[in-house]
């Protein structure tokens, strides 16, 4: 595959949870072509995945504001860890070097609904009701074979993206292997109402000789539990917990007085561990559950999978429109199978930990916890881990130049600086807004050698130039530039996807690189 004509057949997108409707609203974003199929005739009305993470709030900022997402659930403020009815350690993952929240609880079902309306203001509707049938690709696309309320049809895709869930169909036609370990270990999960009012600002988890537990709040008196069942041995017919034993976890398992009034939602999962060796195949890309899956541990699934979305959405965008060849695809494979190698391997850590039942073992575990999380080094690494903070393509084929030393580099997300504007403080993430790209200019900088587009010439995204200082955007931006390792000027390329893609003084060295970068990669 060489250099991609303009205006293909559309983008195919399988799977309308929360990664396949991110990768289609982002897709969209671009000006691409784009079709989102899916098997279920309606949303989800469950909460599933609860927590919304701040490195995802930062990437989907720039089309779907975080205010949305407050709006429709609670800031997550702190995380209590409890063993035997006694506090270990109280975690505050608020932090005064961010402006945006450590995360958000709101439920599966409202993140989709957000997402949902982004992709309508856009002119896309979820095909539902609809499923992949099959597939074969060449060089120039994918013909797929699609069914839906209307019949089976033949449908020309340029791309194929498969978001379709740990049973994808995408990733069974494609007869790939999935690596990996189911972990023989009953989890219960419920939701439930309780009899008092509640903070809903923290995560408790809580452990004792009868098994762990966690709690998620879903609102003031509505509570997600996630409870260790024990061992059981492969192929066990799943039961769903009853009330009785989802009110015995809470009396033997935990310090909370809690009486369940109500239960909205109860089931049980194992636990599988696994990732596919490579997220591209030619013109078919993987992402989400489709990809890899692990340990809820953390919350990290559905973030992981919204962060691969954002990812993969800009290159083949960029691509449709005639703006880069296949190797810009290629990164995708580079910069998101570690990051989901990393998330399976910690869940899979903290899971381990979580499910030890020898008495000595846990005495240890717990002695571990107290006085770890006691060190700020500790707690940090704890929060900058849940919250995704430490997530990065440091090292990637596309991360241009930097500042040695600086705490941001080429491949960190943009920073979330509070910064001082005659509208007053906003995070510096606001500055990615209403753009695709974006060129960040420090002083009074001569930027006529800088590209215009990310991309090709003719085909490829347009750069916004943001001025900051001197004649610009009225700032208080000293703070941002430190982080930057920026003195009295330079620039800082962004791209699409929030993410660093150089930064520097010397201007016609960044040209420089961003050129040959778009000769031979972008």
């Amino acid at each position: 595959m060489g250099e991609f004509p303009m205006r293909q057949a559309p983008i195919l997108v399988v799977g309308a949870g929360p990664v396949g409707l991110t990768a289609a609203h982002r897709i969209a974003r671009h000006g691409a072509a784009v079709r989102i199929i899916e098997i279920a005739e309606a949303p989800t009305t469950l909460s599933k995945a609860l927590v919304v993470w701040r490195r995802t709030l930062q990437i989907l900022d720039a089309t779907l504001p975080r205010e949305r997402f407050l709006a429709a659930g609670n800031e997550v403020r702190q995380a209590r860890f409890f063993a035997d009815g006694k506090l270990l350690h109280a975690i505050s993952l608020q932090d005064e070097a961010h402006s945006l929240p450590p995360g958000v609880f709101i439920p599966q079902a409202d993140t989709e609904r957000l997402l949902i309306e982004a992709l309508a203001d856009q002119g896309v509707q979820v095909e539902r009701e609809t499923k992949l049938i099959a597939f074969e690709q060449d060089a120039d696309g994918v013909t797929c074979q699609i069914e839906g309320p209307g019949g089976t049809e033949e449908f020309r895709a340029s791309w194929l993206i498969g978001c379709d869930g740990a049973h994808s169909t995408v990733r069974h036609h494609l007869q790939l292997p999935f690596p990996g370990e189911t972990v023989n270990r009953r989890w219960i999960l419920a939701d439930v109402e309780v009899d008092q009012e509640t903070d809903p600002h923290e995560a408790i988890m809580e452990a004792s000789k009868h098994g762990a537990v966690a709690l998620f709040p879903v609102g003031t008196s509505r509570w997600r539990i996630i409870g260790d069942g024990g061992d059981v041995e492969p192929n066990t017919p799943q039961q769903d917990p009853t009330e009785e034993e989802l009110q015995d976890i809470l009396d033997t398992r935990t310090s909370r007085n809690w009486k369940i009034v109500k239960s909205y939602w109860r089931g049980v999962f194992h636990v599988n561990e696994r990732q596919i060796e490579n997220y591209v195949h030619g013109r078919v890309l993987l992402a989400g559950d489709a990809a890899h899956v692990h340990s809820p541990a953390g919350g990290q699934g559905m973030n992981t999978g919204i962060q691969d979305a954002t990812n993969l959405a800009w290159k083949v965008a960029l691509a449709w429109q005639g703006g880069a060849d296949a190797s810009l695809i290629e990164t995708y494979q580079e910069e998101r199978h570690p990051i989901g190698k990393e998330v399976v391997d910690a869940t899979g850590r903290a899971l381990h930990a979580i499910s030890i039942k020898n008495p000595i073992a846990r005495h240890l575990r717990n002695m571990a916890l107290h006085f770890g999380l006691a060190i700020p080094k500790v707690r940090e690494h704890v929060a900058e881990f849940l919250t995704e903070g430490s997530v990065n393509t440091r090292g990637s084929s596309l991360c241009g130049p930097g500042i040695r030393g600086a705490a941001v580099q080429p491949g960190d997300a943009m920073p979330d600086i509070a910064i001082d504007s005659s509208q007053g403080t906003i995070p510096a993430t606001d500055l990615l807004r209403d753009a695709e790209a974006v060129c960040l200019v420090f002083g009074s900088v001569d930027i006529s050698q800088l590209p215009d587009r990310l991309g090709s010439a003719e085909h490829g995204f347009p750069l916004a130039v943001r001025h900051l200082g001197n004649g610009g955007l009225t700032l208080d931006i000293e703070e941002l530039a430190t982080a930057f390792g920026l003195k009295d000027q330079g620039i800082v390329v962004v791209r699409p996807d929030g993410v660093i893609l150089a930064v520097g003084e010397d201007v016609n060295a960044i040209a420089g690189s961003f050129l040959n970068r778009e000769r031979s990669k972008v």
